[in-house]
């Protein structure tokens, strides 16, 4: 004699399928994770005013500075000084966000030992020696 549920039967499923859509999710939370270790690696400790100086000693010797503006914002009142010089101070008017410019010293401070350079007032300054 039949019952309603002589045919039905069981499927176990110990075959496990990949489930792309939770590997694609965990692929892009990895992405996401590394661009944030990159940011915090490289740019926050390259972040505020940098000095750079650059400089050559073939036949004719060349001294140039860069100065950097890695802020997000515009910095004004750009004062570069050398070797306390209080007498003799450079003054560019701003620097744009993620910018920067190139100073050359003057003849008379072609020898200097340190470069100050103060921004905004002095809420932003930057000593580099040489």
């Amino acid at each position: 004699m039949g019952r309603w549920d002589d045919e039905w039967h069981y499927e176990r499923k110990d075959k496990k399928k990949r489930d792309w859509i939770r590997i694609a999710r965990y692929a892009i939370y990895g992405g996401f994770a590394i661009v944030a270790i990159v940011v915090l690696l490289v740019f926050i400790p390259r972040a505020g005013l940098t000095v750079e100086i650059n400089e050559t000693g073939e036949a004719l010797s060349t001294i140039s500075i860069k100065i950097n503006n890695n802020n997000p914002q515009e910095i004004h009142d750009v004062t570069v000084t050398f070797d306390n010089n209080t007498g003799k101070k450079q003054v560019y008017n701003s620097i744009g966000p993620f910018s920067s410019i190139f100073v050359t010293p003057e003849k008379d401070d072609l020898d200097f030992q340190k470069i100050t350079v103060t921004a905004d007032n002095g809420k932003l300054q930057t000593i580099k020696y040489r």
